[in-house]
């Protein structure tokens, strides 16, 4: 193994040294052509060729691990079920979504989630909680609605009007600790979501709500379904048996690093 010696004046040195290895064939580094600014680090392009690179702020912190675009004539309950998508990487994810109906009756946006990555979801002994506050557009129709599960249903906002198909949910979801074994914490999902934001009626609305399930039941979630199902309204139990309504539409998921959260 050969070592390159950078030899300081006070006598010590310091060594670059080649992989304890044989590489499988030559490697080449090509350094830049100037120093970096501070806080850069130094980055390849994956041919040996090194550039300096700024590590983004806390406002660009997300990293994109799964996306889904599905076509209204492939829709399905289904098609917005990611797997395998939470691990001990990320404490917190965001989802972005724009998903609509083809179905009539069911009205209310809605996430389950799962542990075995084989496009199954929780459906008995997972207890989910849940508020949110509506306001309609161009009006002073406003409200707040209480929500429950027994069967891990997170119902993400208050059961709407919605008869027409390609009735649609488009907002963000902010999922908080879905991969957890704490029993004394759980998993946490906040959403603000404009609903009918596409239809050329005035029955628009705006929603923030959020939905909690408690980890003491499930524990090292790791998968993740969205849907539209027929709510059960102001505190009623949202069935997993519950009329859930093909969707389509487009839907991705980030993780949050660490790092912008503790900066």
């Amino acid at each position: 193994m050969s070592n390159l010696n950078f030899l300081h004046s006070g006598g010590n040195k310091v060594t670059l040294s080649a992989p304890a290895s044989n590489p499988t064939s030559d490697i080449t580094f090509k350094l830049p052509q100037a120093d970096g600014s501070a806080g850069q680090v130094l980055q390849t392009d994956g041919n040996g060729n090194l550039s300096w690179y700024t590590i983004p702020d806390n406002t660009n912190g997300l990293v994109k691990l799964a996306s889904l675009v599905v076509a209204e004539g492939s829709a399905s309950t289904t098609a917005f079920h990611f797997n395998n998508v939470f691990s001990s990487t990320y404490s917190d994810y965001m989802a972005y979504f724009d998903i609509r109906k083809t179905a009539v009756s069911p009205n209310t946006f809605c996430c389950q989630f799962g542990k075995t990555s084989n496009g199954t979801v929780i459906t008995s002994n997972f207890y989910a909680r849940g508020t949110s506050n509506h306001q309609q557009v161009n009006a002073n129709n406003m409200g707040q609605q209480y929500y429950v599960s027994s069967s891990g249903v997170f119902q993400l906002n208050g059961t709407v009007d919605g008869a027409n198909n390609g009735f649609g949910f488009k907002g963000y979801a902010h999922i908080i600790d879905p991969y957890n074994n704490n029993t004394s914490n759980g998993v946490c999902v906040n959403t603000t979501i404009m609903m009918q934001y596409h239809t050329t009626n005035s029955n628009k609305w705006r929603e923030d709500g959020g939905c909690m399930g408690d980890h003491g039941e499930q524990q090292n979630l790791k998968d993740i379904r969205f849907g539209i199902v027929t709510g059960a309204g102001n505190g009623n139990d949202t069935s997993s048996s519950s009329t859930f309504a093909p969707v389509y539409g487009r839907c991705t998921i980030y993780g949050v690093q660490k790092w912008v959260l503790l900066k």
